[in-house]
């Protein structure tokens, strides 16, 4: 069954007709707090840290955009720019924006007519996509490499899942009991088995003709992926 990456359809990839507005709301809440325990975010605050003060961080796939507000607490020089195809998803991000504890001057949203990254070469410093890269294809991950590094200056920042069958059991066995949301619980299990083994993201890398990279397994099955431009 994790032999290969699953081309199977998480829900949210269906669309807003699949799921309720609250189911939505919850699961991105969630998923942030998610990306907390399991040290995505902390591990992405370390990274930051040693970038330039005044950096600009372009979010890929943002969704309700809890990630980039609350690295802004840690950040207050940087900016950062969240884009996403969803517009329930930058409707959101506005309203977390509009309430957020902190200053969130140095902030933006913005919905994306297309997938593909359009702007302009160097354009940012940093690239970053939190749990993205598994919801593409193949061929749409070495594309996206490609426009990523041409459009940082810096360096392309990416988190994503290790595809591991004691991951997808675990998940099976308590993600029901602990979160209680179907946007969490049925696409979790198959976001793991479209995540992805070292060898998988070594070789999309070098097809996408990446020179300048790191691959790290963090705990408990997520990879950190760095690209840095030169």
């Amino acid at each position: 069954m994790l032999a290969h990456r699953s081309n199977e359809k998480e829900i949210l990839d269906l669309g807003p007709g699949n799921y309720t507005a609250e189911e939505f709301t919850h699961c991105q809440k969630m998923l942030f707090r998610i990306n907390q325990i399991l040290g995505t975010f902390h591990g992405t605050v370390n990274v930051l840290k040693k970038s330039g003060k005044k950096a600009q961080v372009m979010d890929v796939g943002c969704g309700a955009g809890l990630f980039i507000l609350n690295l802004s607490r840690h950040f207050p020089k940087m900016t950062f720019h969240g884009i996403d195809i969803s517009s329930e998803a930058i409707d959101m991000a506005n309203h977390e924006k509009s309430v957020f504890t902190s200053d969130t001057s140095n902030v933006k949203f913005e919905k994306m007519a297309e997938p593909e990254l359009t702007f302009d070469e160097n354009s940012v410093d940093i690239i970053l996509a939190t749990m993205v890269c598994h919801h593409m294809g193949n061929e749409e991950i070495i594309a996206f490499f490609k426009q990523a590094l041409r459009t940082t200056k810096d360096k392309v920042i990416i988190n994503d899942l290790h595809r591991n069958p004691i991951a997808y059991w675990f998940y099976y066995l308590f993600s029901p009991i602990l979160f209680r949301n179907r946007l969490i619980t049925y696409d979790g299990l198959i976001s793991i088995k479209r995540g992805f083994i070292r060898q998988e993201l070594i070789t999309l890398l070098e097809q996408a003709g990446m020179k300048h990279y790191q691959v790290k397994w963090c705990f408990p099955f997520r990879w950190r992926i760095i690209i840095w431009k030169k």
